[in-house]
């Protein structure tokens, strides 16, 4: 029994967390909290190792709770449960960090194999398949990436990745080994950039004792090391010309002979190779620095990696994601971003790309009190805030203009003129959301992220229940 996992269903239903502590019972302990409020802090109590979180419930809104998770802990397997045909609340919830959904009704067996996938012993490669969900973003360009990553993961084709530095390439070649066969054996990744170039032939093939001056003991290289998983050559096209036809052979062969072997023993290699480069190997190829024949071996499926400033829309949640885990690694719970600073973040190019991105936000993290101003950033990046800011549709934009009567010569108590503009802003905001004739209530209240009830009893205060 004590080696069960620890599961917490966040409910306002408690009749389904008695249900499904009963069914699941046997291989899970099952513990519900009938809130969010109260199921955020039996997460810091108990540190399930998966939490269910219904989407509606009264009160705190099942995206509101989930928020909050991410901001304490990236990693805690967050499952939405959503009434039958909500798929595109789903949608939004998988963009802000859920590991997956679930419909209701559901059966027993479904919920079971998603908490096996979940929880399954594999958590490196788990981990790894969550990361690289994780930053994904919702941007078209790296919805095709994913989907050629979920094609092609699970074969043993070679995969090259190409893109800018910081595109997040490492990344994907782990998501590539979580998909695979291989998911259980090592990922071994080797950066040819930065070796020197004396080293790379040992590093890769490795060398047996006595192969040359220094060689005192039989030394295994990288592809050995990857033996019955993946090896990642990342920047392959810094390997010297003249080893490059021997990587070829060994690709072909699967068999190695180390630097300085005596007569025909080999290795022989199971292994699966990415490889992932900066530059077009197909234009080193044309200018004569890059074997044609090492490329098609290489790229038998080719994936691009497009930059950050390509990825609309995804900046602000990459922001928050690196924001959430950088919170939980330094121990920063509650830090929220600026509106400011999210306006350099969106107008910066971000030539650093992903891992830019995640730098920035971590060192804010560590500089900032309770909330990341844009002094927080350095200050380049700042300096990208005073830009013309990008085109934005005007159909879903909106501008909130809010009046009020302030009279300065007399004392002004800074809480309560917090609270006039907050109730006044509630108050444009729930008219000019309520005035779009194609929204129902039900729909303004799931965009609003609030119950029915409490939309009702907000419109009737204000006056707009008409």
């Amino acid at each position: 029994m004590d080696q069960q996992q620890t599961i917490l269903m966040i409910d306002d239903d408690e009749r389904m967390t008695q249900i499904l502590a009963r069914l699941l019972g046997d291989d899970y302990r099952v513990y519900g909290a009938c809130s969010g409020e109260e199921g955020l802090k039996r997460v810091q109590e108990m540190k399930p190792q998966l939490v269910l979180l219904d989407l509606n419930m009264p009160g705190m809104h099942g995206l509101s709770v989930l928020r909050r998770l991410r901001e304490t802990d990236a990693s805690l397997p967050v499952v939405m449960i959503t009434a039958y045909g909500k798929v595109e609340s789903a949608v939004q919830a998988m963009k802000l960090g859920a590991s997956d959904y679930i419909e209701k009704p559901f059966r027993i067996e479904k919920m079971k194999d998603l908490l096996g996938e979940l929880l399954s012993p594999r958590d490196v490669a788990r981990t790894d398949l969550l990361g690289c969900r994780m930053v994904l973003g919702e941007s078209p360009q790296m919805q095709a990436v994913w989907r050629l990553i979920r094609k092609f993961g699970p074969s043993d084709v070679t995969i090259l990745l190409e893109g800018e530095s910081g595109t997040g390439k490492e990344l994907f070649a782990r998501a590539i080994h979580a998909l695979s066969k291989r998911s259980q054996g090592p990922f071994v990744p080797i950066d040819c950039a930065a070796l020197p170039e004396s080293m790379v032939e040992s590093e890769i093939f490795g060398y047996e004792k006595g192969a040359f001056t220094g060689a005192t003991e039989r030394k295994t290289g990288r592809l050995e090391w990857a033996n019955g998983g993946t090896l990642l050559l990342d920047e392959v096209s810094n390997i010297p010309l003249h080893m490059q036809g021997k990587l070829l052979r060994v690709i072909q062969e699967l068999k190695l002979s180390r630097l300085g072997a005596k007569g025909p023993a080999c290795v022989d290699l199971d292994i699966r190779i990415v490889a992932a480069s900066n530059r077009s190997l197909s234009e080193m190829v044309q200018s004569g620095r890059f074997r044609e024949d090492l490329y098609y071996r290489l790229s038998s499926v080719t994936l691009q990696l497009p930059p950050l400033r390509e990825r609309e829309g995804d900046i602000e949640l990459l922001a928050r994601h690196f924001l959430a885990s950088s919170c939980a690694q330094y121990r920063r719970a509650g830090l929220t971003l600026a509106q400011d600073t999210l306006d350099c973040l969106t107008h910066y190019a971000w030539p650093g790309n992903v891992r830019e991105l995640e730098n920035a936000i971590q060192s804010a993290v560590l500089l900032a009190e309770d909330r990341i101003l844009s002094q927080h950033l350095p200050a380049h990046i700042q300096a990208s805030g005073s830009a013309a800011p990008p085109q934005r549709d005007a159909r879903n934009g909106m501008r909130l203009e809010v009046g009020l009567n302030l009279n300065l010569a007399e004392h002004v108590d800074l809480k309560t003129f917090r609270g006039m503009v907050a109730e006044a802003a509630e108050k444009e905001l729930l008219a000019r959301m309520a005035s779009q004739g194609r929204v129902n209530r039900s729909q303004l209240a799931e965009r609003l992220h609030i119950d029915p009830k409490t939309l009702r009893s907000k419109l009737k205060k204000f006056g707009l229940d008409q």
